[in-house]
C-alpha cells in the first residue's frame, strides 16, 4: 500500500508539474508544449494502476459470490470517474498547449465547475457503493475504508 500510494504521489508530482511549469509564465511567453509521450505513459501507468488497485481492493475484501453482483456497478462507477477526471486533465492540458492563460475570474469559474463534476462523480461513486457497504459483513466494512482512500487521493490530483 506503502509503494501504491508513493507511485500515485510521483505520477501526481509530475502531473502537476506540467501545470506549474507555465504558471509563472509572462503574459506574452508561449508555454511549453507537453511531451506527448510522456502523457501518454502517465495515462497508460494511471490505467495499470486503476486496474490493480481495484483488483487488489476486490482480493482484500475478500467477496462471498452473493457481494460479488454487487462488484461491477462500483467498479464501473469508479472507472467512469477516472475517465472523467482524466478528460479535465488533457483539457487543461489542451488550453495550456494552445497558450491559453485565464484571467482570475476564469479561473474561479473552471475551478468551481471542476469541483461541481467532481462532487457529482463523487455522488455516483457513492450511490454505486451502497449496495456492496450493505452487503459486507462488519470486518469487510472495517477493510473497505482503508481500501477506499486510495481512491480519494487519487481523486485530489
Amino acid at each position: 500500500m506503502r509503494k501504491f500510494l508513493l507511485a500515485s504521489v510521483a505520477i501526481a508530482g509530475l502531473a502537476g508539474s506540467t501545470f506549474g511549469l507555465n504558471a509563472f509564465a509572462a503574459p506574452g511567453d508561449q508555454p511549453a508544449a507537453p511531451n506527448a509521450a510522456l502523457i501518454q505513459r502517465l495515462q497508460e501507468r494511471q490505467a495499470v494502476m486503476l486496474d490493480a488497485h481495484l483488483a487488489a481492493m476486490k482480493a482484500g475484501l475478500k467477496l462471498t459470490d452473493e457481494q460479488a453482483t454487487n462488484w461491477p456497478a462500483f467498479e464501473s462507477a469508479i472507472r467512469d470517474a477516472e475517465t472523467a477526471r482524466a478528460a479535465r486533465w488533457r483539457q487543461a492540458q489542451d488550453r495550456m498547449s494552445q497558450g491559453e492563460r485565464p484571467s482570475p475570474i476564469e479561473r474561479m469559474t473552471m475551478m468551481s465547475e471542476h469541483l461541481q463534476k467532481m462532487g457529482a462523480q463523487l455522488k455516483m461513486v457513492a450511490d454505486a457503493a451502497m449496495p456492496l457497504y450493505d452487503s459486507l459483513t462488519d470486518g469487510q466494512k472495517r477493510n473497505f475504508g482503508p481500501l477506499m482512500s486510495e481512491f480519494k487521493l487519487r481523486g485530489r490530483h
